[in-house]
């Protein structure tokens, strides 16, 4: 996310500890020359884009709709209800950290979002009292650029279009091993990140491929993945049913077993959005790993130019040819 994309409006801090009888609060003050807004402003950046990100979308009749305020001016509610959750949580789930909690308010791409962090070991940030007896945030060390750091958890929501994402942080609730920012602060129903829906398709596809087409299976692969790319750049999602039926339109048998491992891996015949980072990588290379362990990086555009890059299969074995080409080894 380019950060001039990014207003921060209101900012609350909250310190989270199962020993406290509540959960404390307060708003903190931004300073755009201070060094903890730089640290929040790369937050939400760096976690903005996430395409590892978990997804989920709620309804207007959901938990969720009616504590999701409606302007910066009643930020204040929502915090203090997320706060209480927080702090009920802490009593009964197994490997959840203590930590302090960051709240931010933001315009992002003209758009009003909501982002929350737990800052769960509080080697860098964390909440403390002044003398007045009001929740501050002190550093414990130098903060930048901590945040590559993974010491957090974090969710986003997109108030306008009803979108949460999230990072995929669990702990133990009773038996069972849950999002517990999902399942218990935000009553959602979690969906997969783009990274796993898209890897998902990717699998279910050359999974097919190797067992239907045996020695012409690195050719096909090489297809797949230069549709896959196209595609993508195109129209900015991924169409399961369509790609499932461009790439085996030569062979009916293997379309029905790739509908079938589809149908066990609950891939979904409706289009996956790609964001511009997932596009960047599908166009970007394939990887041939050589039995004796040599690795070559091709460019995607470059595997159907025969006048650079070309492989011959014969008894199992490819042969591969590289030609005129110039660079150096790295």
């Amino acid at each position: 996310m380019n950060r001039s994309k990014i207003q921060p409006e209101r900012c609350f801090i909250s310190s989270i500890d199962a020993a406290a009888q509540y959960v404390d609060y307060n708003e903190y003050k931004l300073d755009p020359d201070g060094e903890i807004y730089e640290y929040i402003m790369q937050l939400i950046a760096y976690n903005y884009d996430n395409i590892s990100a978990k997804k989920a979308r709620f309804k207007d009749d959901s938990f969720l709709a009616t504590i999701v305020p409606d302007s910066p001016e009643s930020f204040d509610a929502f915090v203090d209800v997320v706060t209480d959750e927080m702090h009920d949580l802490l009593k009964e789930a197994y490997g959840l950290s203590a930590g302090s909690g960051l709240f931010v308010y933001a315009t992002v791409d003209e758009q009003p979002v909501i982002a929350f962090f737990k800052l769960n070991y509080q080697t860098r940030l964390a909440c403390g009292k002044d003398d007045a007896g009001e929740l501050v945030l002190k550093k414990d060390a130098r903060l930048l650029p901590s945040h590559t750091q993974k010491e957090y958890d974090y969710f986003f929501i997109n108030i306008l279009e009803q979108r949460v994402w999230m990072s995929d942080s669990k702990c133990l609730i009773g038996d069972e091993n849950v999002n517990y920012m999902a399942s218990r602060i935000l009553h959602l129903d979690l969906k997969k990140s783009e990274k796993e829906a898209v890897k998902i398709i990717q699998d279910v596809v050359t999974d097919t491929i190797r067992e239907c087409y045996e020695d012409d299976a690195p050719k096909k692969i090489f297809e797949y993945r230069k549709a896959v790319a196209d595609t993508a750049k195109e129209e900015g999602e991924i169409n399961p049913k369509r790609i499932r039926e461009q790439v085996f339109s030569d062979n009916r048998k293997a379309l029905e077993i790739c509908e079938q491992k589809s149908e066990e891996m609950e891939v979904k015949d409706t289009p996956v959005y790609v964001s511009p980072k997932t596009r960047r990588s599908l166009a970007k290379k394939q990887k041939i790993t050589t039995g004796s362990g040599i690795e070559l990086l091709v460019p995607v555009e470059l595997l159907e130019d025969k006048n650079t890059f070309d492989f011959r299969q014969e008894n199992g074995m490819i042969t591969i040819t590289i030609s005129d080409v110039s660079g150096e080894v790295k």
